[in-house]
């Protein structure tokens, strides 16, 4: 009696060996140089039922990845009532498009992807001249879409899974002196750094409250509480042209201490502008709309210019809108505050972290608001004793 044959037909080309079966469209590589050892892996795969699944191009495969309504990964991570914004998916959308759909690994099929294709998609990104950030990022976005695909079962590894980033030259950004942080704010009426008072208000807020860009621009006068001396941090915009709302970056609302000069200042912007009811920006155009991130970035770098801080100083000490977060927490620090308390009033963006420190109430930061009125005065006082 003869043996039954096996549905399963092998073919070498190279080194490697290829299977098919009979549901299969195409021979798929089992990256194995004996056949014993390719047919103990097309055995695994077929106990894992992986065997003849479809294997399309990687950019087929990935053509619905990360636009918001199609996206696989954004569906499913939405169903599961976990966090995923539409600017993250516009974001690695761009990549794609930029980056990927054109591409040699573009056009291989899918399960055939080795950790080599990745290596070699990066080494080609780096000889065009792509900054090293952008290609880490292009090799996480990818790295998700087949992430997905394992989770899915449509493929039995990641190849990009260990593929590590690049070293780049990124630095954190660089802080003010509390000397600068007079000069920018204690007497603006004095001084050419603010255009409007608004933009004043905008940063004053950054500066005495460590607040990120997108809580400031959707910061709301109701959230603001003058009888208890504190700023309920609820919302932030979510995308770049500011329309869509969601929780801060720590997908959790936290209260932030009003010290006594950011209380006057806002009480008296509060009693002039126009858009002072409940719902109303704190922030806001001349039409009540909020500001977009030019306006944003165009009103730093015209404030530090006026103080004297020329566009070289500030390429060098890593000056940027941000620095204002970094600075606060820079000089609690050097006051001797507690790290912890510093952390529940800014907002932790690591989720662990973040949960370690969520007993830290409005009570135990008001210390806080002393010593960021302490921080302010000082640095004029001593300013004025150089000058």
């Amino acid at each position: 009696m003869s043996r039954a044959k096996s549905p399963v037909k092998y073919w070498k080309n190279g080194k490697y060996y290829y299977y098919k079966t009979p549901e299969m469209s195409c021979f798929k590589t089992t990256c194995q140089t004996s056949k014993a050892r390719a047919q103990e892996y097309v055995k695994e795969l077929m106990e894992k039922k992986m065997v003849g699944k479809a294997n399309p191009l990687f950019k087929d495969y990935a053509e619905p990845y990360f636009d918001w309504e199609r996206c696989p990964h954004a569906t499913r991570l939405r169903a599961e009532g976990k966090h995923i914004t539409e600017r993250y998916c516009n974001n690695n959308r761009r990549l794609l498009e930029k980056y990927f759909f054109g591409s040699e690994l573009g056009r291989i099929h899918i399960a055939d992807i080795r950790r080599g294709d990745i290596l070699r998609f990066r080494d080609k990104l780096l000889n065009n001249k792509v900054s090293k950030n952008v290609i880490n990022s292009t090799i996480r976005t990818i790295s998700v879409i087949l992430g997905e695909a394992v989770y899915r079962e449509d493929i039995p590894y990641n190849p990009a899974e260990k593929v590590g980033k690049m070293v780049t030259d990124n630095k954190e950004a660089g802080v003010f002196t509390a000397q600068e942080l007079g000069m920018l704010f204690i007497h603006p009426e004095l001084s050419l750094a603010w255009e409007t008072p608004s933009d004043y208000i905008c940063f004053l807020i950054a500066a005495l409250t460590g607040m990120r860009k997108s809580e400031i621009l959707c910061l709301k006068w109701g959230n603001i509480r003058f009888d208890n001396n504190i700023i309920y941090v609820k919302e932030a915009w979510k995308d770049d042209c500011n329309h869509v709302v969601g929780l801060p970056k720590s997908y959790k609302p936290r209260t932030v201490i009003l010290c006594d000069f950011l209380k006057e200042r806002l009480q008296q912007f509060r009693g002039y502008t126009k858009f002072s009811g409940e719902a109303d920006l704190v922030v806001c155009n001349m039409d009540g709309s909020p500001y977009s991130l030019w306006h944003w970035q165009r009103a730093f770098n015209r404030a530090i210019s006026a103080i004297g801080i020329t566009k070289e100083e500030k390429e060098f000490r890593h000056l940027k809108p941000h620095s204002f977060r970094h600075t606060l927490n820079t000089l609690l620090l050097e006051k001797g505050e507690s790290p912890e308390v510093i952390r529940a009033m800014t907002g932790w963006s690591n989720p662990q972290i973040q949960r370690n420190y969520t007993h830290y109430d409005a009570a135990r930061m008001v210390n806080q608001g002393k010593v960021i009125d302490a921080i302010l005065i000082g640095g004029t006082e001593e300013n004025h004793k150089e000058s």
